[in-house]
């Protein structure tokens, strides 16, 4: 929190695994840590990931719960396809009971679209147990040059749609 406060113009990524996230929501929410922040002009945005497939419903539970213990604008969805279409019973994520109870709360999304898993599907994987960034993954030239350019392209898709929120 000491680091968040003291160092001007810079961006924080507290990036933690999803059996902790609404752990360390609670913390934060328990201690009015946001509200410091806010108070001490710090920009405060929660991302948090709905993902297709059998995880859809805990996703959405816990874009529920956020969005509910949340008091402004600020949470940026991103809507993950890698595992499935991000649907149920005919309903896009944005037409779901969870998006519309909560809309007032979302800053934007962010659209990971679901491309051919072979290719563009390994080369992500493949980046992300490595546990390397798209910038990592794409400059150190361990990766044959077609998986670089599938990642160039998968950044740029992402990058383009961060662009374009309201921060």
């Amino acid at each position: 929190m000491e680091r968040f406060l003291v160092e001007d113009g810079a961006t924080f990524v507290v990036d933690n695994g999803a059996s902790t996230f609404l752990p360390l929501w609670h913390y934060l929410l328990e201690n009015n840590a946001l509200d410091y922040l806010r108070d001490n002009g710090r920009r405060v945005y929660v991302h948090t990931v709905i993902t297709g497939g059998q995880a859809l419903v805990d996703t959405l539970n816990g874009f529920h719960e956020l969005a509910q213990t949340s008091q402004s604008r600020n949470i940026v969805v991103w809507v993950n396809e890698f595992f499935g279409r991000v649907e149920a019973e005919g309903k896009k994520f944005s037409e779901m009971a969870a998006f519309r109870e909560n809309a007032d709360k979302v800053c934007g999304a962010v659209i990971f679209s679901k491309r051919n898993q072979d290719t563009f599907g390994r080369d992500v994987e493949d980046m992300i147990s490595a546990k390397l960034t798209f910038g990592e993954a794409i400059v150190e030239g361990k990766l044959p040059i077609m998986a670089r350019q599938r990642l160039k392209l998968v950044q740029r898709d992402l990058f383009e749609q961060l662009e374009t929120l309201p921060f």
